[in-house]
C-alpha cells in the first residue's frame, strides 16, 4: 500500500472537526451475550471517506477523521457490529475496528493526537515518521490527553486531574469493499461489495470496548480544505448461545445418525 503522510500539524489545520476523541451520544449500552437477544443503534458523523483506510499504514492515522463509539459486555460472548451509511448522496464506504478499553472520560480531559503524551508516545514508535496521528486501524494503539487545572486555562492554579496515556487493545476489523477501495494492507477483512454497508462478528471478553468507525476509501492525494461530514448508523447485536434444549435436540439427532 502506498503510504500517504499528513503530519499532525498539517492535519490540525485541515478543518474544524472535533479535535478530541469522545463518545458523546454514541454509547451503545451494556449487553449480556448468551443471555439475551438485543440490539442498539447510534448515529454519528464521519469526517472523511478515507480516515480508516489511511490508518492501516505504518504512519498510523488521524483520529479526528474517524468517530468513536462505545459499549460494555457483562460477560464474554459473540456480538455483531454493522455500519450503514445514511442520507442522500453519501459516498462513504464504512469500516470499523474494535478495541478493548476506552479513552478518557470526564472529569479527565479528552484524548487527542496532538497532546504532549500522544506525541511522546508516537515518537517512540518505529516505521514512518512523523505519524499522521495515534490511530491504528489494525492493531493496538495509545493516545494521551492534557492536564485538567483547578482553574480552567491557568496552569499556575495546580493540576486537578493529571494527564495520562490510554491504550486500546485490538480485537478485529471489518471494511466495506475490496482492496481496490481500502488498499492492500495485510489484515483487512473486506466484505467484497462496496455498497455503503459492512458488518462483522466478534468473540469478545467481558469489559468496556471502543469501536472506531471511518472511511475505507484509500485516496491517492490528501484532501485540502474543510472536513467533510458523512452520516452513518452503527448497530450492535448480541448473539445468544444455543439454549440447553436446542443443544440437547442436536445431540439426540447426532446420536441417532451415529446409530444409523
Amino acid at each position: 500500500m502506498q503510504t500517504i503522510t499528513i503530519p499532525l500539524l498539517l492535519a490540525a489545520t485541515l478543518g474544524c472537526a472535533p479535535a478530541h476523541v469522545t463518545y458523546t451520544n454514541r454509547d451503545l449500552g451494556t449487553f449480556s451475550p448468551g443471555n439475551e437477544t438485543r440490539s442498539a443503534t447510534k448515529s454519528g458523523t464521519i469526517s472523511s471517506t478515507f480516515g480508516w483506510a489511511y490508518s492501516t499504514d505504518g504512519d498510523l492515522g488521524d483520529s479526528h477523521r474517524n468517530r468513536a463509539f462505545r459499549f460494555t459486555l457483562l460477560n464474554p460472548g459473540q456480538v455483531a457490529i454493522s455500519v450503514q451509511r445514511t442520507g442522500i448522496d453519501n459516498i462513504l464506504l464504512p469500516a470499523l475496528s474494535v478495541y478493548s478499553g476506552l479513552t478518557h472520560l470526564s472529569p479527565e480531559a479528552l484524548a487527542h493526537d496532538g497532546s504532549p503524551l500522544s506525541l511522546s508516545y508516537l515518537a517512540t514508535l518505529g516505521g514512518t515518521q512523523p505519524k499522521q496521528g495515534a490511530f491504528n486501524a489494525l492493531g493496538d494503539w495509545s493516545i494521551g490527553n492534557d492536564d485538567v487545572y483547578n482553574v480552567t486555562g491557568d496552569s499556575d492554579s495546580g493540576v486537578a486531574v493529571p494527564a495520562s496515556l490510554r491504550s486500546l487493545i485490538y480485537q478485529g476489523n471489518a471494511a466495506d469493499g475490496t482492496s481496490a477501495n481500502f488498499g492492500s494492507a495485510a489484515g483487512i477483512n473486506g466484505d467484497g461489495l462496496a455498497d455503503g454497508f459492512v458488518t462483522g462478528t466478534f468473540n469478545l471478553p467481558a469489559g468496556d470496548f471502543t469501536i472506531m468507525v471511518g472511511g475505507a476509501g484509500y485516496l491517492t492525494t490528501p484532501p485540502a480544505g474543510p472536513y467533510t461530514s458523512y452520516t452513518a448508523d452503527v448497530t450492535l447485536s448480541v448473539i445468544p448461545e444455543p439454549s440447553a434444549a436446542l443443544l440437547g435436540a442436536r445431540g439426540a439427532v447426532a446420536l441417532l445418525r451415529r446409530r444409523r
